[in-house]
């Protein structure tokens, strides 16, 4: 449970007094994501509040409009108000659950010791029991059916306690928070996270002759209205030159595919060969098309990469 509202859980609302924000963007890698944004102070001070990806000592604050940034303080996981009151919510849900294991412990024992009493009774016939082997039988059954529903409820809650541990730990990580004092009403902001990027896919479309296009698309998390997003074919730590795109499929570069070997004829190449591309192809899930039928999809290596195989399994 998130309590401080995220963008695609990676870029978080900016929260100030009284403060408006405006032209927010963001640069996708292929191995994070960078966030920028300009924000306007209320009476020289804002709070900005930062995700768990963020990357440290990523954090940038330049003033605007000839202003001056006079202090930025980070505020730790644990110290930070709303992070605290995620923490408390989670460590009150945590303690219903460790109550709730308890519980169930003790039921296993009485269960346990209720199917071992009935096992090690002597069966012995009386005329309010004609028939003790059964009663007995039926006795040590029901305990054990009782033990095997306490099981699956140990199982589960088990498990829900160790994802709320991972919430816990995650919550008390790292840093909450930024607290920005300007000499100015307006500062631009940037910073990196790792959980966010693009997703290299490709388009393999033969004519069905000897030639073809390859499309290279990009696939990206979820977007927020008013955001512009850009895409660069590289890491955070290569710096390619960005370009702004639309939509959440974009088409980045086309590229002509010559097949080595000659046109395949009537029959589509499900597998098959063509002169490399000269361009920087990062690696990423492709998908087949003759003669605009889709026949499958499987795995493009990039870079020099001269053949295609659509996955069998």
């Amino acid at each position: 449970m998130r309590l401080i509202p995220l963008l695609f859980a990676t870029v978080p609302l900016l929260i100030c007094h009284q403060a408006a924000a405006a032209q927010k963007s963001v640069t996708f890698f292929l191995d994070g994501a960078r966030v920028e944004q300009e924000a306007a102070a209320a009476n020289g001070y804002l709070e900005l509040a930062l995700p768990d990806s963020l990357i440290p000592g990523s954090l940038r604050v330049k003033a605007l409009e000839g202003g001056s940034v006079l202090r930025v303080e980070l505020v730790a996981a644990e110290q930070d108000r709303r992070r605290a009151r995620e923490i408390a919510v989670l460590e009150e849900r945590k303690g219903e659950l460790q109550d709730r294991m308890a519980v169930l412990v003790r039921r296993e024992e009485i269960y346990s010791a209720a199917a071992k009493s009935q096992s090690g009774k002597a069966p012995r016939k009386t005329k309010s029991n004609p028939n003790p082997l059964g009663t007995l039988q039926k006795g040590t059954e029901f305990a054990l059916a009782r033990m095997e529903s306490v099981y699956r409820d140990r199982r589960k809650s088990q498990k829900a306690l160790d994802a709320l541990e991972l919430e816990l730990a995650a919550a008390r990580k790292g840093v909450a928070s930024a607290r920005i004092w300007l000499a100015g009403g307006k500062a631009g902001i940037s910073y990196l996270v790792g959980d966010a990027r693009w997703t290299p896919s490709y388009d393999f479309r033969w004519s069905g002759d000897d030639g073809g296009e390859l499309l290279l698309h990009a696939k990206l998390p979820q977007r927020e209205k008013g955001v512009r997003y850009l895409i660069s074919n590289g890491t955070v730590a290569q710096e390619v030159v960005a370009k702004e795109v639309r939509g959440d499929f974009p088409t980045l570069a086309r590229y002509s595919l010559t097949l080595v070997g000659g046109a395949p004829g009537s029959h589509p190449p499900l597998s098959f060969a063509f002169a490399a591309v000269q361009a920087v192809l990062p690696p990423g899930d492709a998908a087949l098309f003759w003669r605009g039928e889709y026949l499958g999809s499987g795995r493009f290596a990039g870079g020099g990469a001269s053949e295609f195989s659509i996955d069998r399994e």
